[in-house]
C-alpha cells in the first residue's frame, strides 16, 4: 500500500490522514517525506540556532498531524506546512528579542557543505542573517525551498510585485554585502 502513496497529491493524502485511520500514519509518512527537508532548512535559516529550530520543525509536523481532524479541506499541503513553521519561527524570535550583531561578533556555523564550498556558505549565511527579517524570509522560501513567487505570496499574504520587489532588493543587497569579499576570494 505504501508504494501507492507515493503517487498520489499531497491532497489526497491529506484526505487518507482524515478519513481512513488505517492509513493515517502512513500518509503522513509520505507528506513528511516530501517536506521535511525543506521546512528544517526554513527554521535553521530563520532562527540561526539548532536547537530551537529542530523544537519549531518538530513543533510544525506535530501541530500538521493535529489539524486533521479539525480542518475541512486542504488544498495546499506545503503552503499550510510552512505557514505553520513561519508563525512558530515569528513566535520565536519575538521571545528571543534577538538583538542585532556585528559581523565580527558573529559565530560561522557550518551545516552539511562540502569542505570547498564551506567559505563562501559562511559568508552567505552571514549576509543572509545581516538582511532585514523580510527580505531574509523571501530569499529563504526562494532560493533554499525553491518556491516559485505565487506560493510565497500566498504563504506571506503579499502581492506577486511585493514578494518580486522584495527578492530583488535582498539579493541586491546581499551583491553589495558579499562583493568585497568575492574579490579578495577571486584575487586568493
Amino acid at each position: 500500500m505504501k508504494e501507492n502513496l507515493k503517487y498520489k497529491s499531497d491532497e489526497e493524502l491529506y484526505e487518507l490522514m482524515k478519513m481512513n485511520p488505517k492509513l493515517l500514519k502512513e500518509a503522513f509518512d509520505e507528506i513528511y517525506l516530501r517536506y521535511s527537508a525543506k521546512l528544517y532548512t526554513y527554521c535553521r535559516k530563520i532562527l540561526n540556532n539548532d536547537p530551537i529550530a529542530d523544537d519549531i520543525y518538530q513543533e510544525t509536523f506535530t501541530r500538521f498531524y493535529e489539524s486533521v481532524q479539525k480542518a475541512k479541506t486542504m488544498t495546499n499541503v506545503n503552503g499550510y506546512l510552512i505557514k505553520i513553521a513561519r508563525n512558530l519561527c515569528l513566535n520565536e524570535k519575538e521571545k528571543m528579542h534577538v538583538e542585532k550583531f556585528n559581523i565580527d561578533d558573529f559565530q560561522f556555523a557550518s551545516y552539511d557543505k562540502s569542505y570547498s564550498n564551506k567559505q563562501l556558505m559562511d559568508l552567505i549565511d552571514t549576509t543572509l542573517e545581516l538582511l532585514p527579517d523580510s527580505y531574509k524570509e523571501v530569499i529563504i522560501m526562494k532560493e533554499y525551498m525553491n518556491m516559485t513567487y505565487n506560493e510565497i505570496a500566498e504563504v506571506l499574504n503579499l502581492s506577486m510585485p511585493i514578494v518580486r520587489i522584495r527578492i530583488y532588493r535582498a539579493k541586491t543587497k546581499m551583491r553589495e554585502l558579499l562583493s568585497p569579499y568575492l574579490e579578495e576570494i577571486r584575487d586568493f
